[in-house]
């Protein structure tokens, strides 16, 4: 059963689904109160700004869209920048609470968002990290591949998965990812078990915006 992320007020479906290429689909408003329904529809927004910047793209080394700078204080550019673009979606789409893009005074340089694995130690933190093994994953979160403090790292967002029969455990998940190439990409479908940026990058988990 695959669940597409929908928007959603007062338990009312109010679009489909937007995802590139895809069938369209349609499933239940998030169950819960308001604040549930707040947050997928952020959700859903983090998944809209991600789909809408598939393929731009840096115009000289690092020099990636300045938008992406724009949003807040301590985002740097020129960078690599996988985590700028989740940062980002995250900040545009209402997330309250998110990595700082620059240290805490006394902190390892390491310890912001720029640095791809940092997202899973603030995850961890912050009661956010969902270990790859449990497929516990969502639109709207943060893939990360790698462990902090790895240099050889990524970050990308999720925009669509695939569970199984139960509906409880993913088996598939689509990306939007930026940096990757030198540009914003749109993966395909790819099963949760060895989930990859490349040979030797394996994802590790996700990250909740909540």
């Amino acid at each position: 059963m695959t669940r597409r992320v929908m928007r959603a007020a007062l338990g009312v479906v109010l679009a489909g689904a937007l995802l590139i290429g895809g069938a369209p689909g349609y499933a239940p408003a998030q169950p819960g109160g308001v604040g549930d329904q707040a947050q997928w529809r952020i959700r859903q927004d983090i998944v809209d700004h991600a789909l809408r910047e598939v393929g731009a793209r840096e115009t000289n080394a690092n020099y990636y869209p300045q938008r992406y700078q724009e949003i807040g204080q301590g985002i740097l550019r020129p960078a690599e920048w996988c985590g700028v673009f989740v940062n980002w979606a995250w900040t545009t789409a209402g997330v309250p609470t998110r990595p700082s893009m620059r240290p805490a005074p006394g902190a390892s340089v390491l310890d912001q968002g720029h640095w791809a694995t940092y997202w899973q130690k603030w995850g961890r933190a912050n009661g956010r990290w969902k270990d790859i093994a449990e497929r516990d994953v969502a639109p709207g979160d943060a893939v990360v591949y790698g462990n902090y403090p790895d240099m050889h790292a990524h970050v990308g967002l999720v925009v669509e998965v695939k569970y199984d029969r139960t509906g409880r455990k993913a088996t598939h998940v689509r990306t939007v990812e930026g940096n990757f190439g030198d540009r914003v990409v749109y993966s395909k479908l790819r099963k949760i078990e060895g989930l990859n940026a490349g040979k030797y990058l394996q994802a590790t988990g996700f990250v909740s915006p909540f």
